[in-house]
């Protein structure tokens, strides 16, 4: 990237931009892309669109950004909205705001908190969530998988290595500065996960409901609803827990 040859863009206001290349894109108003744009830093405080594809080093979004194609970036913070319309590969993914991204994602690392929609399938080396709402309609995928639940939570499929499932606890509203009524809302502190198949190496579950839990060595803890259980070495359930079925598989 030579950025010697790239200039700036700031839209303060109303205004619109025909997209190409860039250094530091800065959007304060209601700013329009009417195509692509690839930058080196980009960080959106008003609404943001671009019609095409965004590629960038880094990026913040602390107020809103629509994005018609694919999401490109090595490190990329949301404290506001973010809604990629295509694929979307991030090295670094941190959000304490709202992402939705209707195809797959991508990423080394993700730490997802608040509301975290994502259409396709996800893939990551680590995945880390305190979200408030998630649901993952494709395969999560990642080496090391740490779920703290608040909620209710949906993911279709889970694989990885180690995996960790947890009810988180009611601070978190507060660390978040929820409103009130979130705060002091039943269902929310009490969170839930739902899934199809869970399958991993190391497995630790609290307040899932799934159809299979396939692993190495399987513990469900406390409010789980488990159709199957396999594991091969070690296998233990809460008393609260239900599961109808347990097979210890033989390799």
């Amino acid at each position: 990237m030579d950025l010697e040859k790239r200039q700036n863009i700031k839209i303060i206001g109303d205004n619109s931009s025909a997209g190409g290349l860039f250094n530091h894109v800065s959007v304060v108003g209601n700013g329009i892309f009417n195509s692509s744009v690839d930058c080196a830093y980009i960080k959106a405080t008003g609404d943001c669109t671009i019609n095409g594809d965004l590629k960038t080093v880094s990026g913040v979004v602390a107020g809103s950004i629509a994005i018609k194609g694919s999401l490109s970036a090595d490190i990329f913070k949301v404290a506001g909205n973010v809604t990629v319309d295509g694929d979307t590969s991030i090295k670094n993914l941190i959000t304490h705001g709202n992402v939705t991204i209707k195809g797959n994602i991508s990423s080394e690392k993700i730490d997802a908190n608040s509301h975290f929609t994502i259409e396709g399938n996800c893939n990551s080396e680590i995945f880390t969530s305190n979200s408030i709402v998630m649901k993952l309609n494709g395969l999560l995928n990642a080496d090391d998988i740490d779920i703290q639940i608040y909620g209710s939570n949906f993911v279709r499929e889970i694989g990885g290595e180690k995996i960790v499932i947890k009810r988180g606890s009611e601070s978190i509203f507060k660390r978040l500065k929820l409103i009130k009524s979130l705060i002091l809302s039943h269902d929310m502190c009490k969170g839930n996960l739902t899934t199809d198949v869970i399958e991993g190496d190391e497995i630790y579950l609290e307040y899932t409901t799934a159809k299979v839990v396939r692993g190495k060595n399987v513990t469900i803890g406390e409010g789980c609803n488990i159709e199957l259980v396999e594991y091969v070495d070690n296998f233990n359930q809460h008393n609260d827990s239900v599961v109808r079925e347990s097979k210890k598989i033989i390799l």
